[in-house]
């Protein structure tokens, strides 16, 4: 298998779930997605349809916001890193916000979240935290 066609392989078998209260960036977050070749994506609009999303479908990566309504990003991954859904501990979560306080960054550090992108976000950066979260090399991108 040339390396063309596992990168192809690994990039259109990635599933994402976008959690994002904010309709515009969940769309912004999607299109981004798809430029780095990323088409199959579920979007949740609260930590509640996140939650039904991922005991749903097979999730690879989440992408999750920190500042939402009811219940905030950091909230979402305590639960999932405290065993609330069966594979929520392994799945590798990137949280994408505006919130760039220290205490928000050092929590997510704490609760094992891999990568912290703020927003607004490229698709460059975005496909280099996904590499990152995966365990992929970077050079393979």
């Amino acid at each position: 298998m040339s390396e063309n066609t596992h990168k192809q392989i690994v990039w259109d078998s990635i599933v994402c779930l976008i959690v994002d209260d904010d309709k515009f960036s969940r769309t912004f977050v999607k299109t981004a997605l798809y430029q780095i070749g990323i088409k199959n994506t579920k979007e949740a609009s609260t930590t509640e349809e996140a939650v039904e999303l991922l005991r749903s479908f097979k999730i690879d990566v989440i992408l999750l916001d920190q500042q939402m309504p009811e219940q905030n990003g950091l909230d979402l991954a305590k639960e999932l890193r405290g065993g609330r859904l069966e594979n929520g501990q392994n799945i590798p979560i990137i949280m994408v916000t505006i919130d760039t306080k220290e205490r928000t960054v050092l929590d997510a550090k704490d609760l094992g979240i891999q990568e912290y992108l703020v927003k607004p976000i490229s698709p460059l950066a975005l496909k280099r935290r996904i590499c990152t979260a995966l365990g992929l090399a970077p050079e393979r991108i």
